[in-house]
Formats: C-alpha cells, structure tokens, sequence
C-alpha cells in the first residue's frame, strides 16, 4: 500500500512538473507497479485488450495523419474565406471545428485548430482568446456527432452491447 501510495504521489508530481513527457510517466508507474509486483503482468495489459482503447489508439494515427497529408493547409485556407470579418471568422471556425470533431479526437481537433485559428485571428486583428472557448465548445459539440467522436460514446457503447443491447450506429448520436 505504501509504495502504490508513492508511485502515486511521484506520478502526479513528475505529470504536474511537466518536464518529463506524460506517456514515459505513465509508463513508468506501470512498471514501476509490475517490479514491485502490485501488479500482475495480465491486470497491467488488460486496458490494452478494450476496443475503446484500441479506438482512441486509431484516432491519434488518424489526428497525425491529418498533419502529414496537408489537411491542416487546406482547413487554413477555408477559414481564409472568413477575411477581415470577426462573425464569419467565428461561424467558419465553429463549422470547421465541429466537422473535423465528428471524426476526430475532441483534443486532436483542438491540437490541429489551434495554431490556425490563433494565427487567422492575429491577422484579422481580433484577440485570438475570442475564438478559443468557442474553438473548445465546437469541438465538444462534433464529437457528439458520431459514434467514434469523442471517448464516452465508446464507452456507451461498449457498455450497451455487453449488457445485451444493440449497438449503436456511426451517427445515431
């Protein structure tokens, strides 16, 4: 108990520092775990065997395959059909956002939006912080659109069909 407690506590301080990079921590503790047999091999790589993960894995491949194949150029030039206009700016933005969210993490969205919508907004010469919280609620609101949107609706989804349930379709969110 006492040394869970202290993986513990070091975690949270290594993840609240920031200076060593959150997946080799959380690697860490789960080794950490395995070594002082807390944990059995099978209780450590049983995450790894839920399908949710295994999707949230395939998402960030896709969120990185977004950036390599210039989707984020051509999301750029889109909201460069916005101009100087703060409210065409604000609508494209949420469109945008909301779209590529449906299909996409909610954070791999933010991650890929994020640099374009703050350089559009400097050029327009509005305060980037205006289209930020409203960047965050549209990605939210995409990733209610689809089954793979957002990690819950995999979850739900999960938890239906082992109860016995149907399962949902891509879009019945």
């Amino acid at each position: 108990m006492v040394i869970t407690l202290i993986i513990l506590v070091l975690s949270a301080a290594f993840f609240m520092s920031g200076k060593v990079r959150s997946d080799l921590v959380a690697l860490c503790a789960l080794i950490s775990l395995l070594i002082f047999q807390i944990l059995t091999p099978e209780e450590a790589l049983s995450g790894f065997s839920n399908s949710v993960v295994i999707m949230m894995v395939g998402l960030f491949v896709v969120g990185g395959a977004i950036f390599q194949t210039g989707l984020a150029k051509m999301i750029s030039k889109i909201l460069k059909l916005a101009g100087k206009s703060e409210l065409r700016l604000f609508l494209l933005v949420m469109l945008v956002t909301s779209a590529i969210g449906a299909f996409v993490s909610n954070t791999g969205t933010v991650a890929l939006m994020l640099p374009i919508v703050v350089s559009l907004a400097v050029s327009a010469g509005m305060n980037p912080s205006r289209l930020l919280m409203p960047l965050a609620f549209a990605s939210s609101m995409g990733g209610m659109m689809t089954l793979i949107g957002t990690p819950p609706n995999l979850v739900i989804q999960n938890t239906l069909t082992s109860a016995g349930f149907e399962p949902l379709s891509f879009f019945s969110f």
